[in-house]
């Protein structure tokens, strides 16, 4: 929890000058996951910016870690159409239209997700947009959180 507080809290500003409201959740206070934390910082910043640069330019970022160890970042754009839903992991990948980017930063998400055991899905958001779920539940312990 303290590891995605930091990354939101590096990213805010620029989510805000960009339009959105970013807003962290935890379901404990504490979720401990054995991991790389510079690995986990990296795929949470990518996430986030992922968030800030196809979120809708406006609307809320909401980044949640859940008591299983999965951490879940949703905006409130246009979503990811389903038949790309899982071409969008695959690297230099992009959607069209989807402005900068080289198509690189989800495909290093769900490395990270891989190396770490776990994988990376995204689904409709709950207000509409994209919920990307980095799911870390069958990793948690005694780690470094």
């Amino acid at each position: 929890v303290a590891l995605v507080r930091k990354v939101a809290a590096d990213l805010a500003p620029l989510a805000i000058a960009t339009g959105y409201d970013l807003v962290v959740e935890a379901e404990e206070e504490r979720v401990d996951v054995d991991g790389d934390n510079a690995a986990l910082e990296r795929a949470i910043a990518n996430l986030i910016h992922n968030a800030i640069q196809h979120g809708g330019q406006a609307g809320m970022i909401v980044v949640r870690v859940e008591r299983g160890g999965s951490i879940v970042v949703q905006d409130e754009g246009p979503g990811i159409p389903r038949e790309e839903r899982e071409r969008i992991f695959e690297p230099f990948h992009r959607l069209a239209g989807s402005g900068a980017g080289s198509g690189l930063g989800l495909n290093l998400v769900s490395e990270i997700a891989q190396a770490h055991g776990g994988r990376t899905i995204v689904r409709d958001g709950p207000r509409g947009g994209a919920s990307f779920h980095l799911d870390l539940s069958h990793r948690t312990g005694t780690g470094t959180g």
